[in-house]
Order: C-alpha cells, then structure tokens, then sequence
C-alpha cells in the first residue's frame, strides 16, 4: 500500500449509522405536516410517506442516484395530493436536511479522521447527500463528492474515477473505505482502486474476492495504513 496517496471515504453507515437519522428526521417531519399541513397529516404516516417515496423512484428512475430530488418530489406529491401548493416542496426539503444532518458520529471516527488526514488526502464518496460542513468534519477531507454530483452512484465506476480525476491521481493510487461490499468494496474494486471493508458489525464477508483491508472500526483501518505506510 505504499503506493496509495489518497482516500476516500463513504458516509453513511461508515462514519455514523443512517437509519435512526432518517427515521428520527421522518417522525420531525410528520410533526411538521400537523403544523404546517395538516390535511398531510391526517392522510398519512411515516410508512404511507415511504411507500409514496417507492412509488416516485420507480416512476422516476433517471432520479434514483439523486435522493435529495426523490424526497423532493415525494412532498410535492403529498402537496399536490392533499390540495397544498407543490412549489411548497422546495421548503420542506430544506427543513428534511436540516433533519437529516443530525448525526451522531461512531466514536472512533475524529480521531482516525485526525490520523488518516495527517499522512493521506480525503474525500468523501457518497450516495447519499450529507454534506461535511454542516455535520463539521470538513476541515479532514480536501473535498466531497456524491452520486447527484456525478449522475451516477456507486457501485458505477465513473463515480470512482470522477473521485481520482478530482484528485488528480490514478485509480492505483487510491483507497476507498466503505461499509457495503457491493456498493463500496466490489465498485471500488472494478474501477481499480485499492479496497478497505469497514465492517462495524461483524458480518460475514458475502463476495468470492477479499478486500485488501477488512476492519471492524475506523481505528483499526487508521493504525493498520500507519503501519504500512512506515
């Protein structure tokens, strides 16, 4: 691994669990609907609002790397459907990702962050649409990239290689870290970056390839590349 120059970093599921972000954020915004639209409301709850959200994906699929636009057009559908004005919808996403922004980060993530910034260059690689200087980890990452940016998610490899050409460095060049073995470890392998499985929760590995790197926490990851990059 001497040869890697940079990271990059998955989100969601890696540097903090997702699902209590988007379910706490959901429960908000049915608080929300009763005091700002209450005919929303009275129609619906989380699971009917998810089920919508399905319903859209698939009759949009051209939107199914953009979650942020896929949320969008689920509230203006609600608006729509229960006699709001649609253009309403701009503002409750707005109010969505302020939701969607409280995270609790796993505890081991600052100070690997603090070590990995110190001897690689960062950046996040997301499907989804958190944003690093408003969760305040920005100052470790030279920049962040997602799926809405690039018209495409991982497991594609032009997301990938859209990373390193931001970089400026060579597939070769980069580790990625994530969570999902698809999504993460079996995209970035294809695209022919070096691979790391953040594997928090102790799964068993599903591929018939091993990652370079199988770790159980962000520390683990962070002291074993001191090692191999002494």
């Amino acid at each position: 691994m001497q040869s890697i120059k940079a990271i990059t970093l998955d989100l969601d599921d890696s540097l903090w669990a997702i699902h209590p972000v988007l379910l706490r954020a959901e429960e908000k915004m049915l608080v929300h609907f009763e005091q700002h639209f209450p005919r929303i409301a009275e129609r619906h709850d989380t699971l009917s609002v998810r089920a919508l959200r399905v319903r859209v994906e698939e009759a949009h699929p051209h939107f199914a790397h953009d979650f942020t636009e896929l949320r969008r057009l689920t509230y203006a559908t609600l608006l729509d459907d229960c006699g709001y004005d649609a253009d309403c919808a701009d503002d409750l996403i707005d109010h969505f990702m302020d939701l969607r922004h409280e995270v609790e980060l796993f505890e081991d993530v600052l100070p690997s962050l603090e070590s990995l910034a110190g001897r690689y260059r960062l950046m996040s690689l997301s499907n989804g649409n958190a944003n690093l200087g408003r969760i305040g980890i920005d100052r470790y990452f030279d920049g962040q990239m997602n799926a809405r940016m690039v018209g495409v998610g991982k497991p594609d490899p032009r997301i990938f290689h859209a990373a390193c050409e931001l970089l400026n460095l060579d597939p070769g060049e980069v580790l990625h870290i994530g969570d999902h073995p698809v999504e993460d470890v079996q995209g970035a392998k294809q695209a022919g970056l070096a691979t790391a499985w953040l594997n928090r929760n102790g799964s068993r590995w599903p591929l018939d390839f091993e990652p370079d790197f199988t770790c159980a926490s962000l520390r683990e990851l962070a002291d074993a590349l001191v090692v191999t990059k002494a």
